[in-house]
């Protein structure tokens, strides 16, 4: 990383041949003194390797800052997701008393509902069998009737000769 120095503008043609004269008197004494960096310098072409090594440099911190950039975004992200893991776990504390409370109370309605449902299938299949049975005994009746008129007609026989009339129906 050499400077080069230049001469100011305002500086008469005379002063600028004696300051380059005493430039290159003070570089060459300069480059005698590493005669061989520079001319490993010329080798290359012009490629400076200490320029190099800057940018490489550079370009290393630059990776560098955005690894820790992305490790605290990732940090910010775990926070986030360590206060929503708090939030969900005091609400599953909060409802969880009443559902122990609440669970019992329909298992025990299901059962209940189960038990209705056997009552009421046995209410259906009595139902089911009434005109059959409301049947015969209206035919019960009517074949007791039809056995009983003979003991009506002796009834009425017999109120007659006791003087008691015979009702109409």
């Amino acid at each position: 990383m050499a400077t080069k120095k230049t001469a100011p503008k305002s500086e008469p043609a005379a002063d600028k041949s004696s300051s380059t004269s005493s430039n290159s008197a003070s570089s060459s004494s300069s480059g005698s003194s590493n005669p061989g960096i520079n001319d490993l310098l010329g080798l290359l072409g012009g490629a400076n390797p200490v320029m190099a090594i800057g940018r490489m440099v550079e370009t290393v911190m630059q990776v560098t800052g955005d690894i820790v950039q992305s490790i605290g975004t990732f940090n910010d992200t775990l926070t986030e997701l360590n206060k929503v893991a708090r939030r969900v776990n005091a609400l599953l504390d909060e409802i969880e008393g009443p559902v122990a409370e609440i669970v019992p109370l329909v298992q025990a309605s299901v059962k209940q509902a189960k038990s209705t449902l056997k009552k009421v299938d046995g209410v259906v299949n009595q139902i089911g069998t009434l005109p059959a049975d409301v049947t015969k005994a209206v035919s019960t009746l009517g074949d007791l009737a039809g056995r009983l008129g003979p003991l009506a007609q002796f009834a009425e026989a017999a109120g007659g000769m006791f003087g008691m009339k015979p009702t109409t129906n």
